[in-house]
């Protein structure tokens, strides 16, 4: 099931992500409140597409993400190692999730289904799998990573499912969860 290549709305409002259970929240919180300027906006996620659709494009959508997550079994995730990403004013530190490949392939199989919402493998070098933890100064960011990396404990959780997120005035512009879409679920 494709959309194809029609025109998409996309709003910087919507994404399509994989959350951590609230159950290992709390290390990855601990720094974030600490260094995410986006803290209360987003959930500790793993971002898939975004911008994504508007809502009332959700009817037109979310069966195909439904089909496509249901075609993937669920993965171990391990946030174990940090690496960072350099802005032109800043950088982000961030955990890499550990093996990579199922995330790369998941994001692959939602591109190959919705191609419209691609932004998120238009960077250099692709889409890069990452949960970010933090902005920081470029002069520092080599001591601050290794600072974070002596002192984490790795996680582990299993990634279940596929979760749609908006935000709105109604929710503070906080995101929030409105589809919950579980991996492997296929007949």
């Amino acid at each position: 099931m494709q959309i194809g290549k029609m025109t998409a709305n996309k709003t910087h409002t919507t994404a399509v992500v994989l959350i951590p259970p609230e159950e290992v929240w709390e290390p990855i919180q601990g720094l974030r409140r600490v260094y995410d300027r986006n803290f209360d906006r987003w959930m500790p996620h793993i971002t898939l597409l975004y911008p994504f659709a508007e809502r009332e494009d959700f009817s037109h959508v979310t069966p195909i993400l439904e089909t496509v997550s249901a075609q993937i079994k669920p993965f171990q995730c391990h946030l174990s190692q940090f690496d960072h990403f350099r802005h032109r004013r800043s950088c982000t530190i961030f955990l890499r999730p550990v093996p990579e490949e199922p995330v790369i392939d998941l994001h692959a199989s939602l591109l190959k289904a919705l191609p419209d919402y691609d932004d998120t493998a238009t960077y250099p070098g692709g889409f890069h799998p990452h949960l970010s933890i933090g902005q920081f100064r470029h002069q520092q960011v080599q001591r601050d990573q290794q600072k974070l990396q002596s002192n984490w404990t790795p996680l582990e959780f299993e990634v279940e499912a596929v979760f749609v997120i908006n935000r709105t005035p109604e929710t503070a512009n906080r995101f929030v969860v409105v589809e919950t879409l579980a991996l492997g679920r296929s007949a």
